[in-house]
């Protein structure tokens, strides 16, 4: 089972001179972390990120020098504290944020405080899917130039892109599907969408392969994966 006590020591455990690291509020007894990650500057991308937890802090956990001076990045670590405690995609009221965000459930009222007023050039979204057979994406971007296309291309040397579409999406690309507005503001991503960015980019890895290869597909680090450590057990969750 998760513990989120060890997720929130090795959040304290990182650190950096342009790292700001913060409580935003308590969902169920919890704390709901937020990490600024650089300094916003004029023409520095502001990126928003929300991730499962694991790639998250592997992703904090690396050396951010160069990042942190190209970019500045919130970064929401786990925006289902009670979900990821329980080992369940649901929070402990039994909704599923990727479903439910436009209700006014205490993750979702949360967070759309924090995000009151701010935009964000790109949300990068990390999820998993416990029926894919590989990577698949979703992007939605107003102006249509697509940047998945090629990053599904360095995944597929990780691991296979999934190719089985529902026939209700709308197929960009190998392994890409593009953000459907008939989503609403249901989940996180479609309400950012909405709302806080004018670029979308969910990353969906299959739930089924061990741990190390999911991150390594998230963070699109085409290395050979036989440099890897042995496989992990555990899972990443959806939101």
């Amino acid at each position: 089972m998760p513990s989120y006590a060890i997720f929130e020591n090795r959040l304290k455990d990182i650190a950096h001179p342009a790292m700001c690291h913060r409580i935003i509020g308590r969902v169920h007894g919890r704390a709901v972390h937020c990490l600024s990650l650089g300094k916003p500057a004029p023409l520095k991308p502001n990126i928003l990120l929300s991730a499962g937890v694991e790639a998250a802090l592997q992703f904090l956990e690396r050396d951010l020098t160069d990042i942190i001076t190209r970019f500045h990045i919130l970064v929401l670590p786990c925006v289902n504290p009670s979900g990821y405690a329980n080992n369940t995609r649901e929070n402990i009221e039994g909704k599923d944020l990727n479903r439910a965000f436009k209700d006014e459930i205490p993750e979702s009222i949360l967070i759309k405080q924090q995000l009151a007023g701010r935009r964000f050039d790109v949300f990068l979204d990390l999820h998993e899917d416990c029926d894919a057979t590989g990577t698949y994406f979703y992007e939605g971007k107003r102006d249509e130039a697509w940047l998945a296309p090629a990053i599904a291309q360095r995944a597929k040397k990780i691991g296979p892109l999934d190719g089985n579409a529902d026939e209700t999406d709308i197929p960009l690309a190998e392994g890409v599907l593009q953000v459907d507005p008939a989503w609403g503001e249901s989940g996180f991503t479609s309400y950012a969408y909405n709302h806080h960015a004018d670029h979308v980019l969910i990353t969906e890895t299959a739930s089924a392969w061990p741990l190390h290869r999911r991150v390594k597909a998230f963070i699109a680090d085409d290395e050979s994966v036989d440099a890897l450590p042995g496989p992990c057990t555990g899972g990443l969750k959806s939101t």
